[in-house]
Parts: C-alpha cells; structure tokens; sequence
C-alpha cells in the first residue's frame, strides 16, 4: 500500500461511508426519542389545557411514565435503521454478516467468557481515575456515572437493554462496520469497529470500557460469528446490568457490592490464567496479519470517522456541562 492521492482518496471514502452511515444511524436513534418525547408532551399540553389542569404529582407521574416508554423511541430507531442497513446493503444483512468461519465449541466459549466478562475489571479501575482527572477540572462525573451503571426501571427498558439493543448493535458494529472494513485486515476491522463502538457509546466513563469488550467481540465475531458476539453481549447486559441486581436486590448491599466483586474480579483472576496457558497461540494470533499504519493513518484522518468522532465527543463533553 502506498501513498499515491487516488489510493489515499480512496481509503479515506472508504472509510468515510462508515462514519457517516453511523453519525446517521446515532441521529435516527435520537429523533426516535425525540419523537417519543414530543408526543408525550402534545397529551400532556392538550390534557392541561383542555381539562382541569396538572397537579406537581400528577406532572411528576407523567416525567416517570415518559422515563418508562423512552425505550420506545430507540426501537422506532432501531426500526427506522435497520430498513436502511437492509436497503444500502442486502446482501451484507442478508448473508455476508451472518456467516460462521469455525464452529464455536462450549469449552472455547468457556475460555472466552471470562475474558469478556473482565472488562468490567477494567471499568471499575478506570472510572476513579476519570473521576479524580476530571474533579481536579471541576467537573463531575456522577451524573455519567450512573447513567453507565444504571439497570432498567422498566419492562420495556429490559427488553431494550437485555435483548433488543445487544442484537442491533452486534448487526451495526460487527455486521456492518467489522465486515465493511474486512478487506483491510482482520486485525484492523476489529480495532476500528471497536475503537467506533467506544465513541458510539457518547459516555466518558464508558468508552474505555466498551472499546475492551468490542475487541472480544469483534474476535468472536471475526473468528466464529456474530451471533456469538450477540450471545456474549446479551450475557454480559443481562447478567452484570439488570439480573444480577435484581436477584441479590433484598440482600445487605454489603453483600450485594461483595458478589458483584468476587464475579468480576473472579472472571479478571481466570481471564489472567487463561491469557497465560494460551500465551504461545495468543502471540501467534497477534503476529499474524498485522495492520498496516496507512489504514489507521487514512482511517483516522478521513471525513466521516473525524466528524462521527468529533461530534460524539463535543456532545458528551457538553454534557458535564450541563
């Protein structure tokens, strides 16, 4: 690969589509909120206007109930963009992306589990690092906090959260955007596709965290498939961001705070042990098919990527802000 103009236009278009094919999806997702929110706003005026008017309860039940369906608007999102992922590119939704490359075996997705799961590891390590950094700036993250950490309010916040959302964002991520950018380098699909998975997130404290866990599952997804991908992810919403706490809900938080622990610092300790035993075809796996810096040069610098990351950036820097 050199640097002839033509080749380096090329790429950059390339990879340009991506970013803007994502900054578009992320707009769709927020317009379906939007949508939600207008519309529950229109009964709210026609109801006070037209009737006897609204007590400050009567308004606070109304901010819960809009809280409640706001899962609603990123379905009709996710609606919305997924008639357009399949108009642009049938045959990747139809085919391409669902393609299995080796069989994956229990005991191998055994190995893999914990190594996804020790992510969260990383996420409680990191999050008091960005709070002190960005305390020392004055600002405070405990607002981004919890909006990381939170579990669903709601039955159709579970269902968005546990289901809905691991699937589309495996079809987005490591369907579309792992498979687009394959012809690069499998090595160089899976970092972009995670690195862009990161900023998808528009959360400070989460990015780090989901650029770890997109690196696994664009391993198993480049390696095995995507649905293998949707499973773990699945695992990993269901278990560590509703489940878990709802079953140890009526437990001392002592003991709820000690579990959470011992599961995630337990799959760190194992994911160690495992990464040690296979280290031999672990190293091997990383020499093989090395990414070559232009694609990260012209990645990196082209139009879409730049204005998808930018915008992601500005708009959760503007929301400590807030």
């Amino acid at each position: 690969m050199n640097d002839h103009p033509l080749i380096r236009n090329a790429l950059r278009k390339e990879f340009g589509k991506v970013g803007f094919t994502l900054m578009l999806h992320y707009a769709i997702m927020n317009l379906g909120i939007l949508l939600v929110l207008v519309g529950f706003w229109i009964v709210v005026y026609l109801a006070i206007h037209t009737g006897p008017g609204a007590t400050v309860q009567q308004l606070q039940q109304i901010n819960v109930l809009i809280e409640e369906n706001l899962p609603w608007g990123y379905t009709l999102g996710v609606l919305i963009c997924s008639v357009l992922l399949v108009w642009k590119h049938p045959r990747l939704c139809f085919r391409t992306m669902w393609k299995t490359r080796k069989p994956m075996s229990w005991g191998r997705f055994f190995l893999i589990l914990p190594i996804f799961i020790s992510g969260q590891a990383l996420f409680q390590l990191l999050t008091p690092l960005l709070e002190w950094l960005f305390g020392w700036m004055g600002l405070s993250l405990s607002e981004t906090i919890a909006s990381a950490t939170g579990s669903s309010d709601s039955l159709s916040m579970f269902l968005y959260i546990c289901l809905l959302a691991p699937i589309w964002e495996e079809i987005l991520f490591r369907g579309y955007v792992l498979r687009t950018l394959e012809p690069f380098g499998k090595k160089f699909a899976i970092v972009a596709s995670a690195f862009l998975f990161g900023v998808y997130h528009g959360n400070l404290v989460q990015m780090p965290y989901a650029f770890a866990v997109g690196l696994v599952l664009g391993y198993v997804a480049e390696e095995h498939s995507v649905v293998w991908a949707m499973v773990l992810h699945m695992i990993n919403n269901l278990l560590l961001g509703d489940t878990m706490g709802r079953l140890l809900q009526n437990l001392p938080a002592v003991v709820q705070e000690f579990t959470f622990l011992v599961l995630i610092w337990g799959c760190a300790l194992g994911a160690v042990i495992i990464l040690i035993c296979k280290r031999r075809s672990v190293a091997a796996y990383l020499r093989k098919d090395k990414i070559h810096p232009r694609c990260l040069k012209y990645f990196f610098t082209s139009p879409g990527i730049f204005v998808f990351t930018g915008v992601l950036l500005l708009f959760t820097t503007l929301l400590l802000y807030l």
